[in-house]
């Protein structure tokens, strides 16, 4: 070579850390932004030197059961119904990005760094970079209760809070080895910028500063200013009790103070530790085999199971747990409250050839449920239109800090006939408070009813066409 050294420039596309995940720039002290796209325009290959550390991020869904996730698509366009109801945010999450939608308040970020192949990485601090103003979005307003990114591993750590509206710099002190890779999650929010942004990292590689561009990849985020709430209160009462999460929509952007009005909610509850699960599905889900591949973690596989299935729209059957919590913003000294609740029961009788069972049971199996604090329990086996729960069940609400007072009460539901029946139900709740003032109030499975697919009296768990064990073998 004559003792020279060519400086080589190639294009670099990093292996997706998730699904959908592109390779941001990577950027000097002394280099330029990249410029945004024009409208409508992709983000096309992501350029960065050879031997620096590279960027990978994307949008991210939420972080605990406790977490919101809100948006805004643009008008025109209509929600589907495949992507609202229990256990479909991660349906509504996927759809909504795709269509541009705008998250509102807060935005979560999930991003990894990864050190050049010759020497490591020490990332010293993070901070986010307010880009283009945008006009506030319109259209219809979405929103997941509960909301947990599937793509995002439990094992990512959480880094820390940014704020558009008083930008300051995250200290942190992460390191990576020579081609090794750290990441995390990041939340940003804003009360009042409608805008594009990102986030800049200070790394040192050896002894080298250099400051690395984390985008969308390879676009700006956006965020645009909170708006009301679609959910209730109450709609998250049950979610710390083991309620699947809830996807929302609503026609035109509302702004304004919650609702301070009493609330009402109802909610199935999900298998819990050593509880067995029972479902029945249209067609067969094969995400369940990979599921249970590795069934000698109890405990483990059986919840997961039913989360996949639920999200694919399979039916519970034979038994349910169900939570009906009451919440009551403007309660202050009169805590005290009656509630009764009953169900409108139709009996239906699937079309089609017959559903496909699922099974899934723990080590040491027995026949259980998650209803041991049921304060009622009701058999389904004919057509009852209308059949009592609870009777002047009384409730005491509580108040947490920072939060409304609530109560949450807790029922069975047992349906049994042909493989071919289904029961469809919804609620009716009447809550009396001390003065006898009584607010009545119809619950639905976010805007559908609840669904309870019927057993076969003397159903086994060898007699399911998809029967797993979490002790290491399966039957069916």
């Amino acid at each position: 070579m004559n003792g020279r050294r060519p400086f080589l420039v190639a294009f670099l596309l990093t292996a997706a850390v998730w699904a959908g995940v592109a390779v941001p720039w990577a950027l000097t002290d002394h280099e330029p932004a990249p410029a945004e796209p024009g409208p409508g325009a992709s983000a096309g290959p992501n350029i960065a030197a050879e031997g620096r550390s590279r960027a990978a991020g994307r949008q991210a869904l939420g972080l605990a059961w406790s977490s919101t996730w809100s948006a805004t698509v643009p008008e025109g366009t209509d929600v589907p119904d495949r992507a609202l109801g229990a256990g479909r945010c991660s349906a509504l999450f996927t759809w909504a990005t795709g269509r541009s939608a705008v998250p509102r308040g807060t935005a979560t970020a999930a991003f990894t760094l990864t050190a050049p192949e010759d020497r490591g990485l020490v990332v010293r601090s993070l901070r986010v970079v307010k880009g283009r103003a945008l006009p506030p979005p319109k259209g219809t307003d979405v929103e997941c209760l509960g909301a947990v990114d599937p793509g995002v591993p439990t094992s990512m750590e959480r880094w820390g809070r940014l704020n558009l509206d008083r930008p300051r710099d995250l200290k942190v002190s992460r390191t990576a080895g020579p081609g090794a890779t750290v990441g995390g999650l990041i939340e940003t929010s804003t009360t009042d910028c409608s805008c594009q942004w990102w986030i800049e990292a200070e790394v040192w590689e050896g002894t080298k500063r250099r400051t690395i561009r984390i985008d969308d990849a390879g676009a700006p985020f956006t965020l645009a200013p909170p708006v009301a709430g679609i959910g209730t209160p109450a709609q998250g009462g049950a979610l710390k009790y083991g309620a699947t999460d809830v996807a929302l929509a609503r026609e035109g952007t509302a702004a304004g103070r919650p609702s301070q009005a009493l609330s009402v909610s109802a909610s199935r509850l999900l298998a819990g530790d050593g509880q067995e699960m029972w479902m029945v599905a249209d067609r067969e889900v094969p995400e369940v085999d990979r599921l249970t591949a590795n069934l000698d973690v109890p405990g483990a596989v059986c919840r997961r199971a039913e989360r996949r299935l639920v999200a694919d729209g399979a039916l519970p059957a034979g038994r349910a747990a169900y939570a009906v919590s009451v919440t009551d913003p403007s309660a202050r000294e009169d805590l005290e409250r009656v509630v009764d609740v009953s169900l409108k029961v139709r009996k239906t009788v699937r079309e089609g050839p017959p559903p496909q069972g699922y099974g899934c049971y723990p080590a040491q199996w027995g026949l259980q449920s998650n209803d041991g604090q049921s304060a009622g329990s009701v058999r389904l086996s004919r057509d009852t239109p209308h059949l009592p729960v609870l009777t002047g069940e009384p409730v005491q609400l509580l108040r947490e800090t920072d939060t409304p007072a609530t109560s949450t009460l807790f029922f069975t539901v047992e349906a049994w006939g042909t493989d071919e029946t289904e029961y469809h139900f919804t609620l009716d709740v009447t809550v009396e408070d001390a003065s006898g003032k009584r607010t009545h109030r119809t619950v639905d499975d976010a805007g559908r009813p609840f669904v309870l697919a019927a057993r076969p009296d003397g159903m086994a768990p060898r007699h399911e066409k998809y029967a797993y064990y979490e002790n290491g073998h399966k039957v069916g």
